[in-house]
């Protein structure tokens, strides 16, 4: 903002403590668009426009930033997911990739993407289930056959909090232009 590369913004941040909550729970999902939301916009002038709307998380965050965008898209225009958790399947249903199957099987919605993901996050875990890096990838590669606006990063990082600082400020500068 300081050096004229981004416009001003309002950021409202938001802590978990049960980080279950973001675990494509629409509860959650309602209470951040019709409770915090509209609170925001009566404490300061926030745009109604989605496209300047950005929802955003890491890890499991970046998972309920999707399924925000993908349960209120007239709300949430432009989702910004680090290193997002989108391997994630609800309890009982044995396949990976819930969310994107989700995104896969509904008519195209009007959002764009960008997508960061460490190249370092290809631990196999005792799940057998995919990488980090390979469920964004196909997460990715998804959203394009759909015809979504995807902007899709590899950061030289794993999934850790100090590989997210270049490439958060790098997405802003992109979505924000």
């Amino acid at each position: 903002i300081g050096e004229k590369q981004i416009p001003p913004v309002a950021a409202l941040l938001i802590d978990n403590l049960d980080r279950s909550e973001l675990l494509c729970r629409p509860e959650f999902a309602d209470y951040i668009t019709n409770e915090v939301l509209p609170w925001l916009r009566t404490t300061y002038p926030i745009t109604t426009n989605p496209h300047q709307i950005i929802i955003m998380g890491s890890s499991f965050g970046g998972l309920a930033a999707v399924f925000l965008a993908f349960k209120y898209p007239n709300i949430w225009g432009t989702v910004l997911s680090q290193t997002g958790w989108f391997r994630w399947h609800p309890e009982g249903d044995p396949e990976y990739h819930w969310l994107t199957r989700q995104l896969s099987a509904a008519p195209k919605l009007p959002l764009r993407f960008w997508l960061q993901v460490g190249n370092l996050e290809v631990a196999q875990l005792l799940d057998g289930g995919p990488s980090q890096l390979a469920a964004n990838q196909h997460l990715r590669d998804v959203l394009q056959a759909k015809g979504y606006a995807v902007s899709y990063h590899e950061y030289s990082g794993g999934h850790d909090a100090s590989s997210l600082e270049f490439p958060l400020a790098q997405a802003l500068t992109e979505i924000l232009k």
